[in-house]
């Protein structure tokens, strides 16, 4: 309510004044008045147990509130009723980082996630799934090379066209140029030829054979020896 003044009249006692009564009155409803309006009398508090509190405090019988500050992809709006805030629910840029080489997806744009070769991706909610078919994977290689020893935990490899090794350890089954090894195993090993005997034609291919001769020194001054040792066949 506004505040009721009392009326003193022009000068005192020319009974233009208020009455005492009157006077009394007005001044009850203005005490009355102060002490709706006296911040003590109000209670303020920040109710709940998060949260930022927004009431600050009094300071010399003034209630105190913190303000609203916009901060990044934020912003306040006000009118006579309402405070909106708005926050942009987009990412300004995201970088990705790959082993070969990064992408940036920018504000409004997408990102696809795509499977190659035996690998699928697949969404089942908020969930991204990428499976690796490893079914035939090294049929799929079309040039598979090891990098290390390759243990067959004592299965068969089976359908070989061509070996080819540097070395073979082991028992080997099977045709070489069409012939089975196994069958020749019998006549490769076990022969004795016993002594070869030679045959002479004559008897200084015997001598000749079978006897050192001793001829002593060659000189070379002479050229009047000669020896004829016949004709070997």
């Amino acid at each position: 309510m506004t505040i009721e003044y009392i009326n003193t009249g022009t000068i005192a006692n020319d009974g233009t004044g208020d009455a005492l009564r009157e006077a009394f009155i007005k001044i009850n409803d203005n005490f009355e008045d102060l002490d709706l309006r006296a911040i003590e009398q109000t209670q303020i508090s920040n109710i709940g147990e998060i949260g930022a509190s927004v009431y600050a405090g009094t300071n010399d019988g003034v209630a105190e509130f913190k303000r609203f500050i916009a901060g990044t992809n934020v912003t306040i709006n006000e009118n006579s009723t309402r405070i909106t805030i708005d926050v942009n629910d987009a990412l300004d840029e995201l970088l990705i980082i790959s082993d070969n080489g990064t992408l940036t997806v920018a504000s409004g744009q997408s990102m696809n996630v795509i499977g190659g070769n035996g690998i699928t991706t697949a969404t089942n909610g908020q969930t991204l799934n990428i499976d690796l078919d490893n079914v035939n994977i090294v049929s799929r290689d079309t040039a598979p090379v090891l990098s290390a020893n390759l243990n067959a935990n004592s299965n068969d490899i089976v359908n070989i066209g061509t070996a080819s090794a540097n070395t073979f350890n082991g028992s080997l089954e099977g045709l070489v140029y069409g012939f089975d090894v196994r069958e020749f195993g019998p006549y490769l090993s076990g022969f004795d030829f016993g002594t070869v005997r030679n045959t002479y034609n004559n008897a200084l291919e015997f001598i000749l054979s079978n006897v050192d001769v001793d001829l002593g020194p060659i000189d070379p001054e002479r050229t009047d020896l000669t020896i004829d040792l016949g004709f070997l066949s």
